[in-house]
């Protein structure tokens, strides 16, 4: 069984094989076809090739030291940030806008001077001003087409559905009417002689979609703040600059939004510090005032160490009542409704680390809200829940003021307490030195709040100063020439695949549908019947293949047929007779029964060649006889007897014919009559072999009511011609031994080689 399998598959590979190599010209065809297209397209296309930038943002602690962390966090660099929302930030419509608007890209020229469009940038030939847009070009981006004429120039306006007009104009100084509306083209370079141009106009949401489609921007690793950025198209120099421009805008935008928390605390300072500035220089005046009225040069010992003793506690009460001046000031910011979405300044004076704590990272969400509300759809589940998460942190702030302003009020207490004390001891002095005591206090009070301001003022302004970029560019854009594409060698390389493929493809889906027998191998293998061989196809389109004496392919296939067909014929059975059918009409059984009747008749039998298709005879007809002889008349009537029916062929002195005559209205009648036995037996006793020229057995069943006369039957398939399905019935008819001795033969097969010995036999 196993070798029986690997003999069916050499078989089937075999097959494949010669089927390739008949069909070889296909193969040529799709690889000439598939090349051409492709070298066709790598000319007509444009490359297409990547510019790509990589970026960081900054961490919190990048380059700062430990005391400088807490100062910077009011501008917002800090650890809180993720690389997700940064990542929604950069790629924000927003943010693509500015861009565009920046570089002025809602415009795309594009020149082309011999078979494929090359990009105009940053320069361009022409300057397009819409001066008046229809409907459709207003709501729809346009493409203008300018081509040069005998004449001028012809301009054609098309939108994404197709052409929609055109028109010619002999210079550039007039405004054109188009489809689109009414636009002017001024030339600000140089005409090329032959050239074309294109300019693509774009709407801002088109040029947005646009742009935003062609970028790219993705994580260089989980969790990391380096980012990856990319543009794929045909302008690499537009690429690199957008790409710059969108890393500008997105330092700078950010940068914005941090320093709101710095300017916001500079105007608090400010406007504290003009308060302060008024009190301190009424206080001083007051004290001015009082040494001069009273004519005082110098304190008395004991007043002068009244407020020694008291600047230490005047100091921490101004530093008290500055951050109980801050707290309420940040009670009553967040008790306004209309700051509910306002930064808060920070790093002014209090020292409690929670509440610090928390307003850093207030600011923090609040600032990435903003960012967040720019881009997305309102109704976000996402800024639902940062919206949710500030109101928790305001209360929180505001629970924590509270806290904080208690415990500052009970500080402010001590302090007073104490002070109150010193007061009682400035009692006992004399009432001069008292009151100028009072006024002093209140001086250094107001000088110490002062200063105090003024230094946070400083540090606010050299912080602000101080802010770092965002982001640190670790690639400035490049262009990647590797990126390039089509690839020659792999479009090249494509094609060839292709154009073996295709026609792969189309050989396979061929072989699928056809249903025909090609292949004698595989019609010998399906049968169930002795194959006795195949005949060649008659390219001569005569009707007698084999002649005495001629050695042609067709001459020998048939007397090989012969000498097959001996072998059929039981070996009990003399003078025995030959039914030859097929499935339809012109499978060539009348040219089979024919030729293998006269190459029996050259090796020197008797032979006669009957003619029982009677409802379609043709034998009188190919042998070119005058009559048409009486067969059935003989069948029907008494008066004829067997002499009267035969007919020399005129082709072989040993071959007669027996004509089959009118087509009789009752044919299968005829042929289950006794005078065909009568007949048969007679001819029996006359000749060696009769050979019968029956109607096709698919069509009529008149082939099987003389299988009762038949000693052998010859199927004739013809090769190309015959379907498959035949076959089965063939196997059928030989199962249910429906006619005697079933054997097969296959016609009008192609590219056969005949003969034996040195240069015997022809190749048709």
């Amino acid at each position: 069984m196993e070798q029986t399998t690997n003999n069916t598959t050499e078989i089937d590979l075999r097959k494949i094989v010669r089927l390739v190599l008949h069909k070889w010209y296909w193969f040529v065809i799709g690889l000439v076809a598939c090349v051409l297209i492709g070298v066709w397209y790598l000319v007509r296309t444009t490359p297409k090739v990547t510019t790509q930038a990589s970026i960081m943002l900054r961490q919190r602690d990048e380059g700062l030291g430990a005391g400088q962390l807490d100062q910077l966090s009011m501008l917002g660099i800090g650890g809180n940030r993720t690389a997700e929302d940064e990542l929604v930030v950069l790629s924000s419509k927003d943010l693509m806008l500015q861009v565009i608007n920046q570089l002025d890209l809602m415009e795309n020229h594009w020149i082309k001077l011999d078979y494929r469009w090359e990009g105009e940038y940053p320069k361009h030939t022409f300057r397009l001003e819409c001066l008046q847009l229809s409907e459709d070009g207003r709501k729809k981006p346009f493409t203008l087409d300018i081509k040069p004429t005998r004449k001028g120039y012809k301009i054609k306006s098309s939108t994404g559905f197709g052409e929609t007009g055109s028109v010619e104009v002999r210079d550039f100084t007039e405004p054109i009417d188009l489809p689109v509306g009414r636009i002017r083209l001024t030339p600000i370079g140089e005409l090329q002689p032959g050239a074309r141009y294109r300019i693509q106009h774009r709407t801002v949401p088109n040029a947005i979609v646009y742009y935003s489609s062609i970028l790219r921007i993705a994580q260089h690793k989980r969790e990391s703040n380096i980012f990856d950025l990319s543009v794929r198209s045909t302008m690499p120099g537009r690429d690199a600059d957008l790409l710059n421009a969108l890393i500008s805008n997105y330092n700078s935008n950010t940068l914005t939004d941090k320093n709101m928390i710095a300017t916001n605390t500079a105007d608090f300072i400010q406007s504290r510090l003009e308060i302060i500035s008024a009190e301190l220089s009424a206080a001083e005046d007051a004290v001015e005032q009082y040494k001069s009225e009273h004519n005082m040069a110098n304190l008395g010992e004991e007043a002068k160490l009244l407020l020694q003793s008291g600047a230490e506690d005047q100091k921490q009460l101004a530093e008290v009542e500055t951050q109980l001046s801050w707290v309420n000031y940040i009670a009553e910011f967040l008790r306004d409704k209309n700051n509910q979405h306002s930064l808060l300044p920070t790093n002014v004076s209090v020292q409690d680390e929670a509440l610090a704590a928390y307003i850093a990272e207030y600011n923090e969400t609040l600032l990435r809200y903003m960012r967040m509300q720019r881009t997305a759809v309102e109704g976000s589940p996402v800024l639902d829940q940062i919206n949710a998460d500030l109101s928790n942190m305001r209360a929180n702030i505001v629970t924590s003021v509270t806290n904080v302003r208690e415990g500052l009020l009970i500080t402010k207490a001590g302090l007073e307490m104490r002070q109150n004390e010193l007061m009682e001891r400035i009692q006992r002095v004399p009432t001069q030195e008292r009151e100028y005591v009072q006024l002093a206090r209140q001086r250094q009070l107001k000088e110490s709040l002062y200063m105090l301001l003024y230094k946070k003022r400083e540090e606010n302004a050299l912080m602000l100063a101080a802010a770092a970029m965002p982001t640190k560019t670790i690639d400035i854009p490049r262009t990647d020439p590797e990126s390039a594409s089509p690839k020659p060698i792999r479009i090249i390389v494509l094609c060839l695949l292709l154009g073996l493929m295709l026609p792969a493809g189309l050989l396979y889906l061929y072989v699928l549908l056809d249903n025909k027998i090609r292949d004698p191998k595989e019609f010998e293998k399906r049968l169930k019947v002795p194959y006795l061989g195949q005949i060649v196809a008659n390219s001569r389109g005569k009707h007698i293949a084999i002649r005495e004496g001629e050695t042609t392919v067709s001459a020998e296939l048939f007397r090989l047929l012969r000498t097959n067909l001996r072998f059929v014929v039981p070996a009990d059975v003399k003078n025995p007779v030959v039914l030859v059918t097929s499935s339809v009409n012109g499978e060539g059984k009348s040219y089979v029964a024919t030729n293998v009747a006269l190459s029996l008749a050259i090796l020197g039998k008797r032979v006669a060649l009957v003619g029982l298709d009677v409802r379609k005879p043709m034998l009188a007809h190919y042998f070119g006889l005058q009559q048409q002889g009486c067969l059935t008349s003989y069948l029907a009537e008494d008066s004829y007897s067997v002499d009267d029916l035969i007919v020399p062929s005129g082709e072989h002195r040993n071959l007669d014919i027996i004509p089959c005559g009118v087509v009789p209205p009752n044919p299968n009648e005829l042929l289950q009559s006794e005078r065909l036995d009568q007949l048969f037996a007679a001819l029996r006793e006359r000749y060696d072999y009769i050979i019968v020229d029956t109607a096709p057995c698919a069509l009529v069943s008149d082939t099987f009511l003389l299988d009762r006369v038949a000693d052998v039957t010859l199927y004739v398939c013809r090769a190309n011609y015959t379907t498959i399905d035949m076959i089965d019935s063939i196997n059928q008819m030989a199962d249910q031994k429906r006619m005697k001795q079933l054997c097969c033969v296959l016609n009008a097969v192609k590219n056969v080689r005949a003969g034996y010995g040195y240069g015997y036999g022809v190749k048709k």
